[in-house]
């Protein structure tokens, strides 16, 4: 029989790691400078955020603590923080008891995207530097009091956009901006996987997650297990994939072409697969900016070309990235089969938290900061409310304010 562990015994309560371990090695926030270890916490080391647990210790940085709504992800997150750390690891559900330790430097955030905000300007506040993941917001006016919250402090925080540290993508931007292709009037974005379902509504273990956290800062909602398993697919917590991979490719688009967000939005979609869910599986949207358009197109019921790609058509010739790497056709690129340029490169993570670790000692601005992951989001955050409308959304200059 399976032991049941008593949820309030094991939240509330530091738990070793390991039957027989030494004492926590307890390392002064002062002390990161001088031994370059950095000490973090965690808050959400679900499967995103082990992954990243495992890129941090790549660079050596050991996890001390670890806040989670669900048991199950914390002692995921305490066996990951085991693998280069011989001492004890804190784990609880409430984030907020971390937050005066004076062991740790900085945190990892990597819940639920409607958490992110609320978590993210409390971690500055309390005075840690952090890594958040994207989408950075779960609106255009949150976006916007986070930037503002983060520029009140002197805190490092970096988003999770790792495009903005990779090779491939930097060496992508330069052709771009290079003028080779010409004018880019048009650019458009696609994400296809074969990766929609129906949703998994079967109880969980009874102690397994603590709902009224889990949902935090949303109100009302009722509890389900499938919001537990797949809160993607549901707008309390989440932006949809429209949010979730369209912050990464229109915040590529929009650093190539060297512009803020757009200034109108019309999107469609529908749910094919996913049944019961909330979020749509496929959509196509459509974005204008002041000197170019996009197409933003994901498909979660294919497997063709089944990769993420950008498509910048120039008037002298076209670029197409993706995770592979970039080709560029010249033009006339009729019927041309071969590309005029190749370059190969796929989209790490490490060269991201690399970039981060060196901010933290220096102090200066990373790659990807707060007012990047804010427009970033912007089109995304715009094109679901043009969804919810069913009306074309328009988003001011200041991206402050949307109207209809």
């Amino acid at each position: 029989m399976k032991e049941r562990v008593d949820r309030r015994k094991f939240m509330n309560a530091s738990l070793v790691a390991g039957a027989a371990l030494a004492a926590p090695q307890i390392i002064p926030q002062t002390a990161f400078g001088a031994n370059d270890r950095l000490v973090l916490g965690i808050i959400g080391p679900g499967g995103r955020g082990r992954g990243l647990m495992g890129d941090f210790q790549h660079f050596d940085a050991r996890f001390a603590a670890v806040a989670d709504a669900r048991k199950s992800s914390c002692l995921a997150g305490i066996e990951r923080a085991k693998e280069n750390n011989s001492g004890e690891v804190y784990a609880c559900e409430d984030y907020r008891e971390l937050l005066d330790r004076k062991d740790i430097d900085a945190f990892v955030i990597a819940t639920p995207e409607h958490q992110h905000g609320t978590q993210l300007i409390d971690v500055v506040n309390a005075g840690f530097d952090a890594y958040c993941e994207k989408p950075m917001s779960h609106s255009i006016k949150e976006g916007n009091k986070i930037v503002k919250a983060v520029r009140r402090t002197k805190q490092i925080v970096q988003i999770g956009m790792q495009r903005r540290s990779s090779p491939a993508v930097w060496k992508a931007r330069d052709v771009v901006q290079s003028g080779i292709l010409g004018d880019v009037p048009i650019v458009r974005a696609q994400w296809n996987w074969d990766w929609s379902s129906p949703l998994d509504n079967s109880p969980l273990d009874e102690d397994e997650v603590n709902w009224e956290l889990f949902k935090r800062p949303a109100k009302r909602v009722e509890y389900e297990p499938k919001k537990v398993r797949g809160w993607r697919w549901f707008w309390p917590f989440s932006g949809g994939n429209i949010c979730d991979q369209g912050t990464h490719l229109m915040d590529v688009i929009q650093w190539f072409q060297g512009s803020g967000p757009p200034c109108e939005a019309e999107c469609f979609g529908r749910i094919v697969r996913m049944t019961n869910a909330e979020t749509p599986d496929i959509f196509s949207a459509i974005y204008q900016y002041p000197k170019y358009m996009v197409t933003w197109t994901l498909v979660y019921t294919s497997s063709y070309q089944n990769d993420w790609w950008i498509r910048f058509q120039g008037t002298k010739g076209t670029m197409i990235l993706n995770g592979g790497g970039y080709k560029v056709y010249l033009e006339p690129c009729r019927d041309k089969k071969e590309p005029d340029m190749v370059f190969e490169g796929g989209i790490p993570t490490q060269p991201h938290i690399e970039n981060f670790i060196d901010c933290i000692k220096t102090r200066k601005e990373p790659n990807a900061p707060v007012e990047v992951g804010h427009l970033a989001v912007c089109g995304p955050h715009l094109g679901n409310m043009a969804y919810w409308k069913k009306r074309r959304a328009k988003l001011n200059e200041a991206a402050t304010r949307v109207t209809y």
